[in-house]
């Protein structure tokens, strides 16, 4: 059995430093929700050779609290969605995080309506659209692949849902929702 007693005595010293409290209530929260801080502590202690430089994903503006770092990454698809529509869907998506508070999206769309995620503070992606696709030796089908590998690899994505013409349907928002923390 572990001994308490250092740990609880240095505690009771550190607790009588003039400023402790107002260090603790307010210097804490702003390094615990500061993007550089975070940055730095996930490239020190989050090494791993085989896998990207992880990235610290935003739960966006719309949650907040201890806790929204440790929810899931949802990666949303909006490939061939037409430009008119974007706004719509990453509102619906807006909408059902807030109902749920169980994922962190990240926006990949090959229109660029970059606006309409970052409006809500999500990470987005912009991927060549296949009309736009020119290179001469690789396929856009290739491209794709190897492009969207990175992103869940970057983003260490949970889950990934792909919106249709329609928006989210119900079983993208049952998936979703499933990914909120059981209590």
């Amino acid at each position: 059995m572990a001994d308490h007693r250092k740990p609880r005595r240095v505690m009771r010293h550190v607790r009588r430093i003039p400023g402790y409290r107002y260090a603790r209530r307010t210097v804490v929260p702003r390094i615990r929700d500061s993007a550089t801080a975070r940055a730095v502590v996930h490239r020190l202690f989050a090494v791993d050779s085989k896998q990207h430089t992880p990235l610290d994903v935003t739960a966006g503006r719309l949650l907040a609290g201890i806790g929204r770092e440790r929810l899931p990454v949802a990666v949303v698809l909006l490939l061939g969605l037409p430009a008119e529509r974007v706004r719509e869907v990453v509102d619906e998506l807006a909408e059902l995080q807030v109902l749920t508070a169980g994922f962190r999206p990240v926006v990949v769309m090959d229109v660029p309506e970059l606006s309409a995620a970052r409006a809500y503070g999500y990470p987005a992606e912009l991927l060549i659209a296949p009309a736009d696709w020119a290179h001469a030796t690789q396929t856009w089908d290739d491209y794709l692949r190897s492009t969207l590998a990175t992103i869940f690899a970057t983003y260490r994505s949970t889950a990934s849902v792909t919106v249709g013409p329609d928006g989210l349907t119900h079983t993208d928002r049952l998936l979703l929702g499933a990914l909120a923390p059981r209590v």
